[in-house]
């Protein structure tokens, strides 16, 4: 199973509402890259300096994906559950891994896609389908300045 060690969307949620990060609290967590499940390590840091801002500006993101209350939608996480039963999850999806054309360094800006009210959400595995449903009207993208780093590795089979 591809391995990534990465940020979790899980503590930069509680960094995003002031609590401290919560790196020596590393777990492993599951998510997506182009529909596929990937594992990685749990940690996160705020972006408070114009180093992270620049890292940031470089185009990495991993999404989130919440329903119109701001909670993980079970079909988001089902077959990430299903497949790796023993790992958390915050469900994420990335944009980019190493080999990739326009991968630009192990940091990503965390992004929430909102699912719009009425709307049954879907499971969104894919960057492109998060833009896809935000350009539909199906919700809105909040972009964050929240970095998350994710060193990725093991990640040959997928290119």
């Amino acid at each position: 199973m591809l391995r990534l060690v990465c940020t979790s969307l899980a503590a930069a949620a509680l960094t995003l509402v002031g609590a401290v990060p919560a790196s020596a609290n590393a777990t492993i967590n599951s998510g997506f890259y182009d529909h596929q499940i990937i594992e990685y390590v749990a940690t996160a840091e705020v972006t408070s300096s114009p180093q992270a801002a620049q890292l940031i500006a470089k185009g990495n993101v991993v999404y989130h994906v919440v329903d119109a209350n701001g909670s993980t939608p079970d079909v988001q996480c089902s077959r990430l559950l299903a497949a790796l039963p023993a790992d958390a999850t915050s469900c994420n999806v990335l944009n980019f891994i190493p080999t990739e054309v326009g991968y630009a360094g192990g940091a990503w800006n965390l992004q929430i896609f909102h699912w719009k009210q009425g709307v049954t959400p879907h499971e969104l595995s894919k960057d492109d389908d998060i833009v896809a449903a935000a350009n539909a009207g199906l919700g809105t993208i909040e972009v964050t300045n929240v970095l998350v780093r994710c060193p990725v590795i093991n990640f040959a089979a997928l290119r």
